[in-house]
């Protein structure tokens, strides 16, 4: 250790400060005092990177904001502070590890949430932020890496550039199976052209059963029909079965999400950042049940799972 002012070799211990307990020197030559400079893994906050950790897990297996004050007595005002920070940086982390990814199979989806309320119920005198909000997601079939994501509309412009994130992240030809929007075929010929196989699944819906209400219970599908756009799709992998599945997986772990409840997002920001925050989550430190291992881990990204204070201390 050296005097930071001074340069000096000469320094002693001389106490501590705060409630992370840092150690203070000081100089023997200049008499300065000083501590050894503190990595800002977190910003400007004083939470220490285990309770952080605490916090995003805790946010991660899909309890509310509210009940993570109560679990852990932080206000809730630190927690939404701490929601954004953090997901910037997994949006830095996703931006900067999920690169040159060599995929076969990839399904497209997207997942309905809303902030603030729903879309028909807006005036037009309200934010353009409110209403519905869509996440996009481009699945790995084969390793489960989520390789794309994007939270928007579902419409034209949220599908090129979707499309557009996607295709910077991939190299190789690839297969890709999307449900039936029709913006998709657009999107894909611009920034994928003749390098990918593209087919979409178009689902036939039927009027729900009368075993309850009908408001309630979703329309059920009744066909479901391949549909072959573009190059040479196989028709054995023309699915959309897993990036469904891992719809799912996002309403049981993001209290956002969660149907007929008031957890909804009040700001399209807080929206952005928890799903920034499940992506980089679910591809490095949450196990597949199947594969036994990360998404990253399969996908060869990484070697090892992350802990939650690994992703919190990793510097994009």
């Amino acid at each position: 250790m050296t005097c930071l002012k001074c340069q000096h070799a000469a320094v002693k211990r001389f106490g501590t400060y705060g409630k992370r307990r840092v150690q203070r020197y000081r100089c023997q030559s200049c008499k300065a005092t000083f501590s050894e400079p503190q990595p800002k893994l977190l910003g400007g906050h004083y939470l220490s990177v285990e309770r952080a950790a605490q916090i995003i897990s805790l946010m991660m297996e899909g309890v509310s904001l509210r009940a993570i004050g109560r679990l852990t007595g932080t206000d809730k005002k630190t927690i939404l502070s701490l929601l954004l920070t953090v997901g910037k940086k997994c949006r830095k982390l996703h931006d900067s590890r999920v690169r040159r990814i060599r995929s076969r199979y990839v399904e497209f989806d997207e997942t309905w949430t809303y902030v603030h309320t729903h879309e028909k119920r807006l005036s037009p005198d309200d934010p353009n932020e409110w209403g519905d909000a869509y996440t996009w997601i481009g699945l790995d079939a084969q390793t489960t890496l989520v390789i794309s994501y994007l939270v928007g509309k579902r419409d034209a412009a949220s599908a090129h550039t979707f499309v557009r994130d996607f295709s910077e992240r991939v190299t190789g030809i690839c297969q890709v199976t999307s449900d039936g929007f029709r913006s998709y075929i657009t999107a894909i010929e611009e920034y994928l052209g003749a390098d990918v196989h593209f087919a979409q699944l178009i689902k036939l819906f039927g009027k729900p059963d009368n075993s309850g209400p009908d408001w309630y219970g979703p329309a059920k599908v009744i066909a479901t029909v391949p549909t072959p756009v573009s190059g040479d799709p196989d028709p054995k992998h023309i699915s959309t079965s897993y990036v469904e599945r891992s719809n799912l997986s996002v309403r049981m772990h993001l209290r956002r999400f969660t149907r007929l409840t008031n957890a909804h997002s009040k700001k399209l920001t807080y929206l952005k950042a928890a799903v920034s925050i499940y992506m980089t989550w679910y591809n490095f430190c949450r196990v597949h049940q199947t594969l036994r291992v990360t998404p990253a881990m399969e996908a060869g990204l990484t070697d090892h799972i992350w802990e939650m204070e690994e992703m919190l201390a990793v510097v994009p």
